[in-house]
């Protein structure tokens, strides 16, 4: 079974402060050109997305270096909706078991609720202390994800982001893990958009639940 973690990326969708809206404009219409095409005007860190070190390093690898084997893995998503505003280094070595055979940590905080809202902004969603941030980096991770539009506070310098796109670990934002909520251990595939120089870009970010298989085993 696939389950969709990416949100549609529509003109009205929250943006991060001073990112552009995205424009969603008709190129050619069935009317006029015989088929349809829509012009895109996006930022490189709309919607569900991903981030490279390319975005805030200046020799950090863009998204189009990487191998694509980077962009899928095992996934364990940690529920920090009752963890407060800190995620703390505590907290994830108690979720030991849980964190230590994955490729990538996802962080549902319930912000995905509040997508479309002017709430989704409110800068009080969990993010991770520095010393969080390092624990994750030993750990070996190709990437780390949340619901929330940050892995940091809002206007901030940004320091979860540093420590682990220093260590090439991807950021994922804006994901959609309702459905995933607590699920451990399961295939997450997040693929890039590829174009040149990419220092973030959109992605389809998707979960393949072993349950299908054990389904069809069974009724063999």
């Amino acid at each position: 079974m696939l389950i969709d973690m990416t949100h549609t990326i529509t003109p009205e969708i929250p943006v991060y402060p001073d990112t552009p809206a995205p424009v969603l404009t008709p190129a050619c219409t069935l009317t006029r050109n015989g088929f349809r095409e829509t012009a895109l005007s996006f930022s490189s860190h709309t919607g569900t997305h991903m981030d490279a070190p390319a975005h805030l390093l200046p020799d950090g690898r863009t998204l189009d270096q990487m191998p694509m084997s980077q962009f899928s893995g095992r996934a364990t998503v940690l529920d920090v909706s009752g963890q407060g505003s800190v995620i703390t280094e505590a907290f994830l070595q108690s979720n030991y078991d849980a964190i230590h055979c994955a490729d990538f940590i996802l962080f549902y905080t319930g912000w995905e609720e509040r997508w479309g809202s002017e709430s989704f902004l409110e800068d009080t969603f969990p993010v991770p202390d520095e010393a969080a941030a390092k624990y994750l980096i030993s750990r070996g991770l190709k990437g780390v994800g949340t619901d929330a539009i940050s892995i940091d506070r809002i206007g901030g310098s940004l320091p979860v982001h540093k420590i682990l796109l220093k260590d090439s670990v991807l950021i994922l934002e804006n994901l959609c893990l309702k459905k995933v909520r607590g699920r451990k251990d399961f295939l997450f595939f997040a693929l890039p958009m590829k174009f040149q120089d990419t220092d973030g870009a959109p992605i389809r970010a998707f979960a393949e639940l072993r349950e299908s298989y054990e389904a069809e085993r069974r009724r063999r």
